[in-house]
């Protein structure tokens, strides 16, 4: 992993340029065209851009390293929850994949997340080791006014849209919807 975020960030700016001129070429070349008949095949071009962005977020997703390390010691501060870096970093990357648009319709609709995913998160709890559980269930008895100060304070440290969205007032009514939701499934 790439312990400093600007350095990642640089690396994956210079990974998608690289991969998606190289890509491009390689496309042409294979198939023939002349680079001069980019116009006239720009569905290539696109789909070489596509896998230079994909390749990009893998090298920028390497450069969390920082930002777990730093969760993780808000987490423990804040709610005394030790949680392993490698652990938060599974979870960053994969609310990272979540538009924050995604995250406001939840928080619109108020939509029960935990109802939604339950047989998941039954499969998940089976594997789950007591401490985890322990852990799981600290969160799920935590005020949802402090749940929302932790929120906030995680995007000061990640700039992450989604914690921000979750820290609004009107994201409180869903997390206590689906705290309620998780206590009746964990338990």
């Amino acid at each position: 992993m790439i312990k400093n975020r600007g350095i990642a960030i640089i690396l994956a700016i210079f990974t998608f340029i690289a991969v998606s001129i190289l890509l491009t070429i390689s496309i042409f070349y294979l198939f023939g065209y002349p680079l001069s008949s980019i116009a006239e095949h720009q569905l290539y071009v696109f789909l070489a851009i596509l896998a230079g962005a994909l390749v990009a977020s893998m090298v920028y997703g390497r450069g969390t390293k920082e930002r777990a390390s730093n969760v993780a010691k808000i987490l423990n501060n804040s709610l005394g929850i030790s949680v392993e870096e490698k652990v938060i970093w599974k979870v960053l990357n994969t609310l990272d994949q979540l538009p924050p648009f995604v995250v406001n319709k939840y928080v619109k609709m108020n939509i029960n997340a935990a109802e939604e995913f339950k047989d998941q998160i039954k499969d998940q709890r089976n594997k789950l080791s007591d401490d985890d559980l322990l852990k799981i269930r600290k969160i799920i008895d935590t005020p949802s006014e402090k749940l929302q100060h932790v929120l906030k304070e995680l995007y000061t440290e990640t700039d992450m849209e989604q914690f921000k969205i979750l820290a609004e007032p009107d994201a409180k009514p869903l997390i206590e919807l689906n705290l309620e939701e998780l206590k009746k499934i964990i338990d």
